[in-house]
């Protein structure tokens, strides 16, 4: 049985909305977390096209149940395709500026626990026998913005202002959900054949961690804890603790300096599950 333990989700700018989303139903739960929008004016009338689809696809994903996995993601697709279409009213748009989201979705199976990912968000597991598992998002993904933004040479101003950086976000935006290239959740409903699979045998009970990349960060990115260690500590100390290590963190290095990065706080989503 998978059961809810405690939750938390964190706006990494409270003058904006949060626009990560957490999910349980059944025997299966999921995080997603909406890519930050690079254009002024949200094509959804929403607050922002991220948050859009994110909820749009959670509330979709709470009555698939009756799809696998990969059939409940291809489901979710194609109606955020055909509401988010009908919203625009077919008004042209720039592939950047289509809204993308991270998805992280897995569910119960008898010998453990089987998972689809797309994106960043990360999931990690501590079962009775003390082993650590960990999934999700690109193995270099950390490492990769930090490289990215230590190159900025307009780091001071905020992150849709700044001229070079919105620039090169949005190439590498236009990029993604293409073959051959990394694969989001997205309108096209191919992004469910793109997903990639994990499976894990687990001895129970085992605790299970889903978080978007701004709460991982305290493993990938400030390295305070391995996947394990961060599983543990969110059952000894809870989220609520953790959330306020993470946000310390990034307050001492709110410019970036030891810690290069897109933005001084990101949202920060975790979901702790129980696997008996």
């Amino acid at each position: 049985m998978l059961t809810f333990v405690e939750a938390i989700s964190l706006a990494g700018d409270r003058g904006k909305q949060n626009d990560d989303v957490l999910g349980f139903a059944g025997a299966r739960a999921w995080v997603l977390d909406g890519a930050t929008d690079l254009h002024d004016a949200p094509l959804s009338k929403a607050a922002s096209d991220a948050s859009w689809l994110a909820h749009f696809a959670s509330d979709q994903l709470h009555v698939a149940a009756a799809h696998d996995i990969q059939g409940a993601i291809r489901t979710a697709s194609m109606a955020a395709s055909s509401a988010f279409g009908a919203i625009t009213g077919g008004t042209a748009f720039e592939r950047w500026q289509s809204p993308i989201s991270s998805l992280l979705i897995a569910e119960e199976t008898p010998g453990g626990l089987h998972g689809r990912d797309l994106g960043d968000s990360r999931i990690f597991a501590l079962d009775a026998a003390g082993a650590a598992f960990h999934a999700g998002g690109p193995n270099d993904a950390a490492d990769d913005e930090t490289a990215l933004a230590s190159r900025q040479t307009d780091k001071d101003k905020p992150l849709l202002h700044r001229t070079d950086t919105i620039e090169m976000l949005r190439r590498m935006r236009a990029d993604l959900n293409r073959p051959g290239s990394r694969w989001t959740f997205c309108l096209d409903p191919a992004c469910a054949d793109y997903a990639r699979a994990f499976s894990w045998t687990l001895a129970r009970p085992a605790h299970i961690l889903f978080m978007t990349d701004g709460f991982s960060a305290l493993t990938d990115r400030y390295r305070v804890y391995s996947a394990g260690e961060l599983v543990q500590a969110a059952l000894t100390k809870g989220l609520q603790e953790l959330g306020r290590e993470l946000r310390a963190i990034e307050n001492a290095d709110a410019g970036g300096d030891r810690h290069p990065r897109f933005k001084k706080s990101d949202d920060a989503t975790a979901l702790l599950m129980r696997l008996t």
